[in-house]
């Protein structure tokens, strides 16, 4: 058998690449499929992180559209992968691996997912249906659990056993806490609770971790990658992933990147006038896939994200929750915001060091506009507070777009 080639990008065009990718816009549903996993994280001063990065993809999108998509459509369903993410429940076979895993290390604990308190659990989740952790088991407190980071209640750690090992789904969620329920009854029909080997299981999960960022190191962070296995066996799985086709390795300025065949079609598309977001400012989420390698962001882009959300405020160079700005295929900003009772306030702005904030790059402003009022729309503000140091041009786009 012909070893797979290894193909070789510019810089350049890997970024083309990961621009064209991203953010072609689309509706909700294709984004999804597009992406194959979204982090989630609760924190939303301006949106959750799923929010944010579907708001920088989907047209018109709007604060909170992700909830009707995962608990009323069923496109997405709770589940682990990077971290906490929202997944596509036709992937559920694909979490066994982790699921697994996750029983073991929970074993580990003294936390057993077979054991009868467990079922208990289950069985009375099956009765009642979806119920949350203040309805469920045994509420009293156990002082041996005072200060851990799921409670002291030990009916809450087995619940979160019980979701982490794939006994329980969230089936809504309920003031952000889960309302859990059995499998059988969340995931839509047709979605796939058949066991796979284990092998077909990590590649689906090796090449949607790829198909997410679009491009990613094979030596990116070991929080990047987080997967049930050794980097070892991560190796042998990209592999036959790379031999069978459904993962593709780059060379990039002599680093080893690995891409899917969808991303690297983004490359022809990026020749496409009509489909081109060259031009365009987008506000990413802290979390968004894009920039989950923030060593891969600084090579290829020369953009130093640091999420500083939780660092002690004296410690922080650039704000609690900052957003990092892109236009077309470069970084340009990164901003603290807050929305609140409809108002946007911008704590500080943020230009990068080749930005000159009194005289702004021939069409930023112009691109900055209606990049702003998508966001404000996004948030359904109404009211704006700006900051210093955003220079006039940009201040008016900001105005602008508020009015």
């Amino acid at each position: 058998m012909t070893a797979p080639q290894r193909l070789t990008l510019t810089p350049a065009d890997a970024r083309r690449l990961l621009v064209h990718y991203h953010f072609r816009p689309a509706p909700l549903a294709s984004v999804i499929r597009r992406l194959g996993t979204i982090q989630f994280d609760p924190l939303a001063p301006v949106g959750t992180n799923p929010d944010l990065v579907l708001q920088a993809r989907v047209p018109g999108y709007r604060q909170g559209d992700w909830q009707q998509a995962a608990y009323e459509q069923r496109w997405l369903v709770d589940g682990w992968d990077k971290q906490a993410s929202l997944i596509q429940p036709a992937e559920w076979w694909a979490q066994a691996p982790f699921h697994r895993w996750f029983a073991r290390r929970w074993q580990h604990r003294g936390v057993d997912v077979e054991a009868p308190e467990a079922r208990a659990l289950v069985e009375q989740v099956e009765r009642h249906g979806p119920s949350t952790s203040l309805e469920l088991g045994d509420q009293r407190a156990d002082p041996a659990l005072r200060g851990s980071w799921y409670g002291p209640k030990r009916s809450r750690h087995l619940l979160k056993a019980l979701w982490d090992s794939g006994h329980l789904m969230t089936h809504h969620r309920v003031g952000g806490r889960h309302a859990y329920d059995l499998p059988e009854r969340v995931l839509p029909q047709g979605a796939s609770m058949e066991e796979a080997s284990d092998d077909e299981a990590l590649q689906r999960l090796v090449v949607r971790r790829v198909q997410a960022a679009g491009l990613l190191r094979p030596a990116a962070d070991g929080a990047v990658w987080s997967l049930p296995c050794p980097r070892a066996e991560r190796d042998r799985i990209a592999a036959r992933a790379i031999a069978s086709g459904a993962l593709i390795e780059l060379d990039v300025d002599g680093t080893t990147y690995w891409t899917t065949p969808e991303a690297l079609a983004a490359l022809e598309d990026a020749a496409k006038p009509l489909a081109s977001p060259s031009r365009e400012v987008r506000f990413l989420a802290p979390l968004d896939p894009l920039m989950w390698d923030r060593g891969g962001v600084a090579r290829l882009f020369a953009f130093d994200y640091v999420w500083e959300v939780y660092k002690p405020e004296a410690q922080r160079r650039w704000g609690y929750y900052v957003v990092p700005v892109l236009w077309g295929e470069r970084f340009v900003a990164r901003f603290d915001a807050r929305c609140q009772q409809g108002t946007l306030t911008i704590l500080s702005w943020h230009w990068e060091s080749d930005i000159t904030p009194a005289r702004l790059s021939e069409g930023l402003a112009e691109a900055l506009e209606p990049a702003a009022r998508a966001f404000l729309g996004y948030l359904g503000a109404t009211r704006l507070v700006l900051p210093r140091g955003l220079g006039r041009e940009a201040r008016r786009a900001w105005q602008r777009a508020a009015r």
